[in-house]
């Protein structure tokens, strides 16, 4: 009596069991899809930039970036529709987004904080980026205030979202028990499939109750965007809202497909054992009880109520309603599909032809043994074809395709998409020696370079070598801070040569009147006298190139003559200072794509001192390099000079030096190809290291950013140029 007790109590339990078990399957997945999406920062961040391809979330971002324009210069109101126009165009750009994107995963922590009401996120460089997209009206670009900060302030408003938002923090708080949840879940349903006597009905109701569950869960997220929507008081916040809804919770309803069609999967394979079980009986069951009246009044207000939702549902959302009924006709028919697949797998065994036996008794019992063999095997068969079903569905759900595609920061890493998994050591930089020292500046003596170090940057360079000292700006010109003028003098002759240095000198002597400028760290070869640019002014020409290009990677080299502090000084003010790589300059570098993510895109090294300032690296402590000291293109070696042969970065000088007066016409026969990656080859087989900076004279000469791109393994060898 108490056994037959004891098996009514669990065949009565084994529904609420499958029930809460699908339940708390979808419950866990809802967890664990906010988990890879919401309270990963990266995620957040990613997602946060993917809501700006909505053209709702888009004209709003545009519409606070121009109010701050015209708060900040009044004047500017005057052409809000045109600025309007622009900053649409801004938002969409990749720069913009990339900013942004780094802006929310930045918030991230403040969204999660308990006391935090609002949530700003602000887009720094904004001002190079209007001024950049209005660049065809250089008076209008004028006007537009250069440390621009794109703001946006997200406040919630209304009881639907702030209880989302708190539904969100605590969700973040439990985050850890998604798994818990699914694992829970699924040990419910085992239960609830195993305890009754009739497994096979009890498989098909559980797999039913998972397919019922995921569709609900497929159907929330429009619901769920409705009243969050509704529950706004603000009507110009609500179609932003819906826009942000859709980029964050998009994803989910793949998710709950998913795990609908491993519940079908289930129902579909426990069916293929009795084919009395009809898509047709099941709808008209399903008809007969909402056309029917229940036979209780808690049965008829659900009937009613669902009945009444329905209709609202179609009058006022036809699309949602029959997006919602193909859904579930696919669904109907996936599981009719999947049930004629499972009963086509009974096994070809053969049947007992043991005739031998010559009695009818003997060939009865083998053949019932057969058929038991042939029950025993597809029964197997049936699982196993289920069982690699769900398990690709869940590995599906692993991987990035189970998401909604995000904006990546670049599609290419300097470049090119094959460098952003390299790290910093495994990629060639082509660079410019001296790359101050540009013919573009008027006034400049003596140039080694065709363009200044920024327009380099706009042709492919990836690596500047350029020297600082201190200057004081006289009228047009600045004058060399020297302290030591004898020994600073031979010091020169050495570097540049007698003849700059006299003609250094007679310019110096011609700067008399009071200074026009401060004491300031200037971009000089020796003498300031015969070429300066502000070290301020290169370094915001850097900032605005990282800012419209976040997929690009560079490295400095400064031969310097001023204090580490004052270098620290110049990035700080110019605002270069938030791209500076901050970690270690020893094996193992990062990545490109995770110096790129992290927004860490700018190594700086110093050959003098470096000291105090913890990402301003010793030169000759990382870097091994060549001699640079060439006077005709036989004299080229790839011996060793300044820094250890165990340094992990390696430096190839390659010009001919022909002090005081760089020649173009050398640079012609250097910097070709063919000799360049000659060169370039046979230091990287002596050396035993692929030539992570290649240095050229006059780089708009020759082919350095082709021969550093076809050691990057970006070119084949003897391809046409």
């Amino acid at each position: 009596m108490k056994q037959a007790r004891r098996h009514r109590f669990w065949e009565r339990a084994a529904p609420a069991f499958r029930v809460a078990g699908a339940i708390l399957l979808a419950a866990g997945m809802v967890h664990l899809y906010a988990e890879v999406v919401i309270f990963d920062a990266r995620a957040f961040g990613a997602r946060a930039a993917l809501s700006l391809g909505d053209p709702r979330v888009a004209g709003f971002v545009a519409e606070r970036i121009t109010d701050e324009a015209v708060a900040q210069r009044r004047d500017l109101m005057a052409y809000r529709p045109l600025l309007v126009g622009t900053a649409r165009t801004i938002v969409s750009s990749e720069p913009f987004r990339a900013g942004f994107r780094r802006a929310a995963q930045s918030a991230h922590a403040a969204l999660f904080s308990q006391s935090a009401e609002r949530l700003a996120l602000s887009v720094p460089d904004l001002g190079v980026l209007v001024r950049s997209a209005l660049a065809h009206d250089p008076a209008l670009a004028a006007r537009i205030p250069a440390r621009l900060r794109g703001s946006v302030l997200v406040q919630p408003s209304g009881r639907g979202a702030k209880a989302l938002i708190q539904l969100a923090r605590l969700g973040h708080r439990f985050r850890r028990n998604a798994l818990l949840a699914i694992v829970s879940g699924a040990l419910l349903l085992m239960l609830g499939i195993a305890m009754p006597h009739d497994r096979r009905r009890a498989l098909l109701n559980g797999g039913a109750a998972l397919a019922s569950v995921a569709l609900v869960l497929f159907f929330l997220p429009p619901l769920a965007r409705t009243a969050l929507t509704a529950s706004m008081s603000s009507a110009e916040l609500r179609p932003v809202a819906a826009g942000v809804w859709d980029a964050f919770a998009g994803g989910l309803r793949l998710w709950a497909l998913v795990l609908a069609g491993i519940g079908i999967v289930l129902g579909s394979a426990a069916s293929s054992y009795a084919s009395h079980v009809e898509i047709d009986q099941v709808g008209r069951r399903v008809w007969r009880r909402l056309r029917e009246p229940a036979r209780t009044w808690h049965g008829e207000i659900l009937r009613a109520s669902l009945l009444t939702g329905l209709g609202l549902l179609a009058a006022f959302r036809p699309t949602a309603s029959l997006q919602g009924l193909m859904v579930i006709a696919g669904a109907l028919l996936a599981f009719e599909g999947l049930r004629e697949l499972f009963m086509l797998v009974p096994p070809r065994l053969p049947e007992a032809a043991s005739h031998a036996e010559g009695t009818l008794v003997g060939a009865r019992e083998t053949v019932e043994h057969g058929e038991g063999v042939r029950m025993l095997v597809r029964h197997a068969l049936v699982g196993l074809l289920a069982v690699g079903l769900i398990a690709g569905a869940i590995q599906f759900l692993r991987s990035p395709e189970a998401l909604p595609e995000t904006p990546a920061f670049t599609d290419a890493c300097n470049g090119d998409r094959a460098l952003c998994d390299r790290r910093l050591d495994e990629v060639v930089f082509p660079a410019a020696h001296n790359s101050m020292s540009g013919a573009e500046f008027g006034r400049w003596m003596f140039p080694n370079q065709e363009l200044g170090s920024v327009s380099l940057l706009g042709h492919g360079i990836r690596a500047l070598l350029f020297d600082v000292h201190y200057g004081i700006p006289i009228g047009g010109q600045v004058k060399t801070d020297i302290l030591d003028e004898k020994a600073s003098r031979a010091t020169f002759e050495a570097a540049i040569g007698k003849e700059a240095v006299e003609a250094a000198m007679r310019i110096r002597d011609r700067l008399t009147g009071p200074p026009t400028g401060p004491r300031a760290p200037q971009l000089c070869h020796g003498f300031c006298e015969l070429g300066a640019v502000p070290l301020s002014t290169m370094l915001e020409g850097v900032r605005d190139f990282l800012v419209q290009n976040p997929g690009e990677v560079l490295v400095f080299v400064i031969e310097d003559y001023v204090t580490p502090a004052d270098i620290e000084a110049a990035f700080r003010n110019s605002g270069l200072d938030r791209f500076l790589y901050r970690g270690g300059v020893t094996a193992p570098f990062p990545t490109l794509r995770e110096m790129i993510d992290s927004d860490q895109r700018l190594v700086v090294f110093g050959e003098k001192d470096a000291r105090g300032v913890p990402w301003y690296h010793p030169a000759f402590e990382t870097i091994q390099e060549t001699p640079y000291k060439f006077h005709t293109p036989e004299e080229f070696s790839c011996r060793p000079n300044r820094g250890s042969t165990t340094a992990p970065l390696f430096q190839i000088n390659h010009w001919i030096e022909t002090t005081p007066t760089p020649k173009p016409t050398n640079a012609a026969i250097v910097n070709a190809h063919d000799f360049l990656l000659a060169r370039a080859r046979q230091c990287q087989k002596e050396r035993g290291r692929l030539p992570n900076i290649l240095a050229v004279d006059f780089a708009m000469t020759g082919d350095v950013v082709g021969v550093a791109a076809e050691l990057n393994g970006l070119a084949p060898e003897g391809a046409p140029r």
